[in-house]
């Protein structure tokens, strides 16, 4: 779990913007909504890519995944943290030290 949410918590809080949670955010522009792609890569792993509503690439998943389904179920699971989440900063030597533990 530690490694998903390293991964993937660059998305910060875009994908809860998509999500939902906040109606104002998520129909952005002229009522329209941002899209979550679920994309088959060349290595044949599952990624995610989040777009907002006018399609500009926001973020996405660096961790590739077996099965689309198990992708969806990654980027749920990030929506259910991002909805609760707060803001840290850290520096450059607090990241390494995580990486180290």
């Amino acid at each position: 779990m530690k490694r998903f949410l390293g991964a993937t918590i660059l998305m910060g809080a875009m994908v809860l913007a998509i999500s939902g949670t906040n109606d104002t955010l998520a129909q952005g522009k002229k009522g329209k909504t941002g899209t979550i792609e679920l994309i088959e890569s060349k290595d044949g792993k599952y990624r995610f890519s989040i777009r907002d509503a006018d399609g500009k690439y926001l973020a996405g998943s660096a961790v590739g995944h077996t099965t689309e389904k198990e992708t969806k179920a990654v980027v749920e699971d990030l929506k259910k943290v991002l909805a609760t989440a707060t803001y840290v900063s850290k520096k450059t030597e607090d990241t390494k030290k995580d990486k180290d533990k």
